[in-house]
């Protein structure tokens, strides 16, 4: 019978984001970027998922964001 798996897993992403200023790019990063995927998104990967032969369903994925963790790495200004 199958089981219930919950894994924490620690991920690094590079969001490049367009805005007035640090301060909103980091507002949108914390706010929306980082979102969890929806029932949709989930549904679809697992029908992938299911076509490549995979036995195991995805039941949904949280994200947490520490504010202290966003780094600056890079500005791109426009010429």
């Amino acid at each position: 019978m199958p089981q219930d798996y919950e894994f924490e897993v620690m991920i690094t992403a590079v969001v490049r984001v367009c805005a007035e200023n640090e301060s909103l790019a980091r507002e949108v990063v914390a706010s929306s970027a980082l979102a969890a995927p929806s029932a949709d998104e989930i549904r679809l990967a697992n029908q992938a998922d299911f076509i490549a032969g995979k036995v195991a369903t995805v039941l949904s994925v949280d994200f947490s964001l520490e504010e202290d963790s966003i780094k600056l790495i890079g500005i791109d200004r426009p010429q």
